[in-house]
This record gives C-alpha cells, sequence and structure tokens, in this order.
C-alpha cells in the first residue's frame, strides 16, 4: 500500500514538473551558464522540495536516478516531450554551453507550444460547446415543447413553417439517438485517423478543417524542433533522421518524403524539399525564400523559431470564423424553431378565437 501511495505522489508530481518544465528548463540553462552541473542543481531542488514537504522532491530524486545512467533525455522521460527529449540528446554531446542554449530554447519553445495549443483547444471547444448546447435544446423543445402543440391540434392543420417544424421534431426524436451514435463514431475515426491516415488523398484533405488544424500545428512543431537541432550545429538532414524517432505515422511519412527529395538532383535548394503537404502554404513559402538566402541555415532556424508565433496567429484567425459561422447557423436553426412554434401557437389561438 505505501509503495503504491509513493508512486502515486511520484506519477502527481512529475505531471507536476510537466506543466511548469518551461521554469525548470530556464533554470538549467541557467546553472550551467554559471558553471554549475545539473546534478547539483537538480540535488538543490530535491533538498528544497523535501524540506518544504513538496512531492516534488520525488520527481527531483527520479531525474537524479536517471542522470547516474548518463542520460539526460531518459532521466526527464516523464516530464520533457518527445521532441524535446531529442534536441537533449542532440545538445548533451555538444557541451554545456550548447546544452545551456538548448535548455533557453526549450523553454521559449514550450511557452509557445502551450500558446498554439491554447488556440487550437480554443478553435475546438468553443463549436464543440456550441453544438452540444444546441442539440440539448433542439431534443428537448422536439420532445416537449412540439408534442403539447400536436396533442391541441393535429399536425395536418399547421401552418407550413409549422410542419416543417414537426417534421423536423419527428426526425429528432425517432433518429436522434442513432445520429448521436453514428456522430460518436465519425468523432472516434477522425480523431483515430489524424495521426495515422497518409497518403495522397489524405494531403487533399489536410486543406479542410478540421484536419488542416492537426497539419498546421503538427508543421510548426516539425519546423520549431528542425530549427532547433539545426541551431546546436547538427545538419538538417540528420535533424529530419532524429524527428523520426518521436513523429507520428503522419508526420513520418512526410519526413521520408522530405528526405527524398533532398536527395534529388532538381532540389537545389532545400525548401523546395518541404513541398510535402507537411506546411501550409503560407510557412512552405517561408521556408522556401529562408532556404535562398545568403545564409540558409540562419534563416531556417529563424524562420523555424516563429513558427509558432505566426500558427498562433493564423490559428486565432480561424478559430473566429469557425466560431461566428457556427454561431450564425446555430441562431438561424432556432430562429427557426421560434419562428415555427409561434405562428403554430398563433394559428391555434386564432382557430380558437374563430370557435
Amino acid at each position: 500500500m505505501a509503495t503504491t501511495w509513493t508512486n502515486l505522489k511520484l506519477a502527481l508530481a512529475q505531471r507536476k514538473l510537466h506543466r511548469t518544465r518551461n521554469a525548470l528548463y530556464y533554470e538549467l540553462g541557467a546553472s550551467l551558464r554559471e558553471r554549475v552541473p545539473l546534478v547539483i542543481a537538480i540535488r538543490k531542488y530535491e533538498i528544497r522540495a523535501r524540506l518544504r514537504g513538496q512531492n516534488d522532491a520525488l520527481a527531483f530524486l527520479e531525474i537524479l536516478r536517471g542522470l547516474q545512467n548518463g542520460s539526460l533525455s531518459n532521466a526527464l522521460n516523464h516530464i520533457a516531450t518527445p521532441m524535446e527529449r531529442t534536441l537533449l540528446d542532440a545538445t548533451q554531446s555538444a557541451g554545456d554551453e550548447a546544452m545551456a542554449d538548448g535548455f533557453h530554447f526549450m523553454a521559449q519553445t514550450v511557452e509557445k507550444v502551450d500558446k498554439m495549443r491554447a488556440s487550437v483547444s480554443k478553435a475546438v471547444a468553443y463549436p464543440g460547446f456550441l453544438l452540444a448546447i444546441f442539440s440539448f435544446m433542439l431534443t428537448m423543445f422536439s420532445s416537449y415543447a412540439v408534442p403539447v402543440l400536436a396533442e391541441l391540434v393535429p399536425p395536418e392543420k399547421w401552418p407550413p413553417v409549422g410542419k416543417l417544424l414537426y417534421s423536423t421534431s419527428r426526425l429528432v426524436v425517432d433518429y436522434g439517438s442513432s445520429a448521436l451514435a453514428v456522430l460518436v463514431v465519425l468523432v472516434a475515426l477522425f480523431v483515430f485517423s489524424l495521426s495515422r491516415w497518409t497518403g495522397d488523398w489524405r494531403c487533399r484533405v489536410d486543406d479542410y478543417f478540421p484536419y488542416n488544424m492537426y497539419r498546421d500545428f503538427s508543421g510548426a512543431l516539425l519546423l520549431v524542433s528542425l530549427a532547433a537541432m539545426m541551431n546546436s550545429g547538427i545538419s538538417l538532414r540528420t535533424s529530419l533522421f532524429r524527428v523520426q524517432g518521436f513523429a507520428s505515422p503522419w508526420m513520418k511519412w512526410h519526413v521520408r518524403r522530405i528526405l527524398l527529395n533532398l536527395s534529388l538532383s532538381k532540389t537545389p535548394y532545400f525548401g523546395q524539399a518541404f513541398q510535402t503537404g507537411v506546411l501550409n502554404l503560407e510557412m512552405a513559402d517561408r521556408v522556401q525564400d529562408a532556404s535562398e538566402r545568403r545564409d540558409p541555415v540562419e534563416s531556417f532556424i529563424r524562420t523555424g523559431s516563429r513558427a509558432i508565433d505566426l500558427m498562433v496567429v493564423i490559428l486565432e484567425k480561424r478559430a473566429q470564423v469557425i466560431n461566428m459561422t457556427l454561431l450564425l447557423v446555430c441562431g438561424l436553426l432556432l430562429g427557426f424553431m421560434f419562428a415555427g412554434f409561434m405562428a403554430t401557437a398563433l394559428s391555434m389561438r386564432s382557430g380558437i378565437q374563430g370557435y
């Protein structure tokens, strides 16, 4: 029982460090710049957390145990993402100065990635919430309000807009559960296909919502990962091979095509190799322009470093368009339901007064 409780506290501590790892990366980078070995810096964090009775001490102790094997990426296995661990592997052999730069780069990148992830979540969560509220209102309206009117006056005597409302309500009542089941299956298939579906047809679909959200997000992460490794002195080709180690099947498919394009004689600029559909047109053009400059490597590093900032702006604009469109559609449908209900009620009132 004690071991289970300790493991639970360790998992919670590692999860907490994962959420705040940008601050940890910054402090570790600062320590290395001051010539303080990582073991000493992390030991200080462990002692401080233990004296304060914080579970973080367990996570730092686990990192220290991992460092005994000499691999920092393995020591941060439950805290760093696969991309960050790949960067740590690349910089660890380059010396403390390169590793300090890598830590500071990752600290900035994590903050930007979290901001980009928040933009994606907002673009998906708000429409989902709006659809859930609208579906609930439509179900309640069809299950309770419309049947009351149908008991008072047969639907055959309703006005045209009322008859359309009645037909809609019957569809909701009779087929709503089946439609919901189909929707759940489609959403599950969509989520499953995001990182697994590859091929030319996927490239075509990636130009449209919602697949373009995943493409833009993953493409920005690819550029940032490559920029970080190339900033540490690793070649583009080697960096691409390292990316394959933590990439999804979708990304691996694109990376293989990029590597193939780089080997072709008809690719004088490496930016042309990225014309695989892994980036949207705007980012692909920026990479192409960077590869044609006087110092293409440095230009690519700057482009990759700014990729997330640009993508946040693009995703936020796209989210606004999606939200406004969905809000307009739901408003029109609610207006139709209200108009049908009021027209039917007024028609009944006139019939009762005439009677």
